[in-house]
């Protein structure tokens, strides 16, 4: 046998070796959640990074099936996100209260138009279909202008 031994055999006691040595585990990358945002049974983690001499903090949790991921700048507004994701999901209605900030302030602007009328957004919404069905490639304030003149 050769005095450096069986290469095969030295390899796996290194092998083994190093399997058994415990490993300090880091707080960054694969760390547990730096905190955790509870309302009712839903749980909502809050992750902390730390890269290029900045801090941000991110939320992590599943909407319709998919991961979802948002940073912040600030642990408090990471919390107040994460209250109310998890609000929504303790609710069951993740899906209906996605709306993107744009669609929102279309539909604040539609609501608030028609609050001098008194008319309800859907009821306003139906009788607009209604008249552009009825008027074709017509424009609306060229039909109504026809019809107030024919009126008058």
């Amino acid at each position: 046998m050769n005095e450096a031994g069986d290469k095969m055999v030295t390899t796996q006691e290194a092998t083994h070796e190093k399997a058994q040595e415990p490993r300090a585990r880091k707080g960054g990358k694969h760390g547990g959640p730096h905190t955790m945002v509870k309302f009712g049974s839903a749980c909502v983690p809050v992750y902390l990074s730390q890269a290029s001499g900045r801090t941000r903090y991110f939320l992590s949790y599943h909407r319709d099936g998919k991961r979802m991921r948002q940073a912040f700048a600030d642990l408090k507004a990471a919390k107040k996100e994460a209250l109310l994701v998890a609000q929504r999901i303790q609710a069951g209605m993740q899906h209906v209260t996605d709306i993107k900030p744009h669609e929102q302030e279309c539909y604040l602007a539609a609501v608030g138009l028609l609050q001098k009328s008194g008319i309800p957004l859907v009821a306003a919404v139906e009788e607009y279909v209604r008249a552009r069905d009825l008027a074709g490639t017509e424009s609306l304030i060229t039909v109504a202008g026809e019809y107030e003149t024919f009126r008058g």
